[in-house]
């Protein structure tokens, strides 16, 4: 057994038993809205298309797919179409409108549903280009649409409302399935697109926007596993989704960045968002200069986009990224609306990240830090110096809640019915050396729970979660098995490696909110994860091993708001 085995079997060998008392949530099919974070207004919605910088009005232009049939059957009989919203902080959007309908173009050879895809500007016309199933056979194809408003909306197709990439086409997708997600970007005065086609990504050029063909006219054009997904298996985890390619600054020289949607089901990695950090050769085919990386490591973080050129000869210092807090192996299939697992199915479901301002270091790792600055947080409280032998809790009074594998769980920290949106800053120190003991975070939300169990002395951390809203979905029990086993098993949920050990001196925050928890380690390592409860309280808990006798944490936590 590799090091890695034993550590997550370590980590996984203690269950926490513990009661909650957070007020049960409502029943009400619209009711489960995020407080600070972007939610859909209506249906159901997932992937983001496009970030885009709008020079004229000064402001992002934001767009995320849609569904208008919602969360009950987000594939229904309306299919998807394109949300559009404008911020200028990611903390404020403005009111949603449709920017792409679910069914347009030719009266045939059209789409009959609108699925991602990416905006261009064209000559000074936003122009998008989407993948969708046409209306004659339901095949994966591609359109163009554009702008005569500046983006708000796309009601002018290209190519007489047909394809401007067939399926059928000779250079497409191999499996001649999968034909979706095209990213559209300049390189070297040429156009290009990046299309997911199962087990490849599919690289295209054109001179006119319209007819395109292989960007390499000597070769397939097609990034192989290998090189998207370097250092991984690719084995039995098709299919590539939503790839975005950025020019990034580094302290040795500009590279190119490539991020998509995948899963590592060899590594106990659900779907999630990977970039792989290399350069283009010359006929805009990209090459792997390192192995791939997990950019966020919970197992809702996915159809991530991100700000930053579409001219792949402008580097970017930082970028800005924000993903879809939803996992279609258990969001997509019916979500009720209470945490009992019965009655109602929501109609409403569908949130985003807090945003994330990515910087790409010298070592070619990306490094996150949230974008907060323009939060309101209200009745912020001060605990310092808290230990095992003085707790905050209702008693005050010092408990050991568990045993694990090196003994005793100490309580830090336990105040129940605090508000669902909040941020905790946790500052864990020892006073005699590094932090000996793991560290544990324990939430309630109503019936449901997300539990974090941290080793600071090798990195590694656990999560696992419960909602009784997925229980007795469209698919029975599947999609509450997925959230509360994740891939590691028997509720084990997920692993990862947070390179942060072997310190004295360790600081986490905690975004919490009715949708969503995001995990943030003081290097901007982050793990999100999604919530489902409408209830608007929550128990938050901290707990510690203490070996030494000398840890202690500092806890900052306030009620967040916009």
């Amino acid at each position: 057994m590799n090091k890695r085995s034993v550590m997550v079997s370590v980590i996984l060998a203690a269950v926490a038993v513990v009661t909650p008392t957070a007020t049960a949530e409502p029943a009400n099919p619209d009711g489960l809205v995020a407080a600070y974070h972007l939610t859909t207004k209506d249906g159901w919605s997932n992937d983001l298309q496009s970030i885009v910088w709008n020079e004229k009005a000064k402001h992002y232009d934001l767009y995320f797919l849609h569904s208008a049939d919602g969360a009950e059957n987000p594939l229904g009989p309306r299919g998807q179409d394109w949300y559009h919203t404008t911020t200028t902080d990611f903390v404020h959007f403005t009111d949603q409108k449709q920017a792409i309908p679910a069914s347009g173009g030719h009266a045939t050879d059209g789409w009959k549903s609108a699925w991602t895809g990416s905006v261009i500007n064209r000559g000074g016309t936003p122009t998008a280009y989407i993948s969708g199933l046409k209306k004659t056979d339901g095949s994966q194809n591609i359109w163009a649409v554009a702008s005569t408003d500046g983006g708000a909306t796309f009601t002018k197709p290209l190519n007489d409302g047909k394809p401007v990439l067939d399926i059928t086409a000779p250079s497409a997708s191999v499996n001649r399935t999968d034909e979706r997600d095209p990213y559209v970007f300049t390189y070297n005065g040429k156009t290009l697109m990046y299309v997911a086609e199962g087990d490849h990504i599919g690289v295209y050029r054109s001179t006119d926007g319209i007819r395109w063909t292989k960007a390499d006219a000597a070769a397939e054009a097609k990034i192989q596993p290998a090189t998207f997904f370097r250092g991984h298996t690719w084995a039995d985890n098709a299919p590539i989704e939503c790839p975005v390619l950025k020019t990034m600054k580094t302290p040795a020289g500009d590279k190119q960045v490539l991020f998509f949607g995948a899963k590592d089901a060899s590594r106990g990695e659900t779907t999630g968002t990977y970039y792989t950090v290399g350069h283009l050769d010359a006929n805009g085919m990209f090459v792997a200069d390192t192995d791939t990386q997990r950019l966020d490591h919970g197992p809702d973080y996915y159809g991530a986009n991100f700000t930053g050129s579409t001219d792949i000869s402008t580097a970017e210092d930082t970028i800005t990224s924000l993903g879809w807090v939803g996992n279609w192996n258990y969001t997509a299939d019916g979500v009720h609306a209470a945490d009992n697992g019965s009655g109602p199915y929501l109609r409403r479901l569908g949130s985003y990240s807090l945003a994330r301002e990515l910087t790409l270091g010298a070592d070619n790792r990306i490094t996150q830090k949230l974008k907060t600055s323009d939060l309101k947080y209200r009745n912020v409280k001060t605990h310092t110096g808290v230990t095992k032998d003085k707790p905050v809790s209702a008693s005050g009074k010092p408990w050991v809640d568990r045993k694990d594998t090196n003994g005793d769980v100490y309580g830090l920290y336990d105040v129940p019915n605090q508000d669902a949106a909040q941020k905790h800053t946790l500052r864990f120190r020892n006073m005699a050396g590094n932090y000996t003991g793991r560290i544990y975070i324990d939430l309630w939300q109503g019936g449901d729970w997300v539990r974090f169990n941290y080793d600071p002395t090798d990195g590694w951390y656990n999560v696992k979660a419960r909602a009784g809203e997925l229980d007795n979905s469209k698919k029975g029990q599947d999609s509450t098995h997925y959230y509360f086993d994740g891939l590691l098993g028997n509720g084990n949920g997920y692993s990862a490696q947070s390179l942060v050990q072997d310190q004295r001196d360790i600081t986490l925050e905690v975004y919490t909110d009715t949708t969503s928890v995001e995990f943030v380690f003081p290097n901007g390592h982050t793990f999100t994860i999604a919530r489902f409860s409408q209830s608007d309280k929550q128990d938050f808990k901290v707990f510690t091993e203490d070996p030494t006798g000398k840890n202690t944490v500092d806890i900052e936590v306030g009620d967040v708001g916009r």
